[in-house]
């Protein structure tokens, strides 16, 4: 850096001339604002990840307790089903009617999934 003689200059510059930071201490503003930037990504990265996770647990308990409820309301929509049509053509026939039912939407659900599968297998050609 160009060493001023600050004797021979008027003193309102010689004063901004050494108020003015030399490029090493710029350079260590520099280097200490990039550090202090890092770390705070970093913790900010980490309370992102600390929320998604608290947010994941709750979903998957959720999930399993709304699949939970749902399976049993179905044993119980099959199970009264059964219960009326009965006395309708008698108990086997019952049983099998409605389980014949659920096997039909159950292939239905099948060829949907298969659909599915195979127009993501076909984004992948």
């Amino acid at each position: 850096m160009t060493d001023y003689n600050t004797d021979t200059m008027h003193p309102d510059v010689a004063a901004s001339r050494e108020a003015e930071p030399s490029l090493g201490d710029s350079f260590e503003r520099l280097v200490g604002s990039a550090k202090e930037l890092a770390e705070a990504e970093i913790a900010l990265a980490k309370l992102r990840g600390g929320v998604v996770a608290g947010a994941a647990k709750w979903i998957g308990i959720l999930a399993v307790a709304a699949f939970v409820i749902a399976f049993g309301m179905i044993v119980t929509l099959m199970v009264g089903a059964v219960m009326a049509l009965a006395p309708l053509c008698g108990l086997g026939l019952a049983v099998l009617a409605v389980t014949g039912i659920a096997l039909v939407v159950i292939l239905l659900c099948a060829l949907g999934i298969k659909g599915q599968v195979g127009r993501i297998m076909g984004a992948f050609r």
